[in-house]
């Protein structure tokens, strides 16, 4: 999930179109993944019904794991990937900034992971050199 979100800033700090719908991508990747890989983990109730990604958010969200705002942003923004490539560019990398932001307070919610921003720019910056050296 830290890598899929280092890459997801990355590729939103690109001026290429189709690049920064990439990010897009790769943050709700990360988002989908923080969300069902911590119901998995914590949830022994789980059946056919709650694996699809909207029940487990909703599961997340009823064990006060995350805000209802948080859960309504959350959908909101993966559903908003359904039509990703028919936005205005200016909208995705608002778009990926907030997801960006999001997905960080959720890692704290369910994982009680947090990084200053100077963490997070160092990681980034990380990914970047392993990037470059590829």
């Amino acid at each position: 999930m830290i890598e899929q979100l280092c890459y997801g800033i990355i590729s939103n700090q690109s001026s290429l179109k189709n690049v920064n719908r990439l990010a897009f991508i790769s943050i709700d990747d990360a988002t989908m993944t923080a969300i069902s890989g911590f119901a998995m983990t914590e949830f022994e109730e789980l059946d056919d019904h709650h694996l699809d990604f909207n029940s487990l958010l909703e599961l997340v969200q009823k064990n006060n794991k995350i805000t209802k705002s948080e859960k309504n942003d959350v959908l909101k923004f993966h559903n908003l990937r359904r039509n990703l490539f028919s936005q205005p560019e200016i909208l995705i990398v608002d778009y990926v900034n907030k997801y960006v932001s999001l997905l960080k307070v959720l890692l704290a919610h369910l994982y009680h992971y947090r990084a200053s921003e100077s963490e997070w720019e160092e990681m980034v910056e990380k990914y970047r050199k392993n990037l470059c050296a590829n």
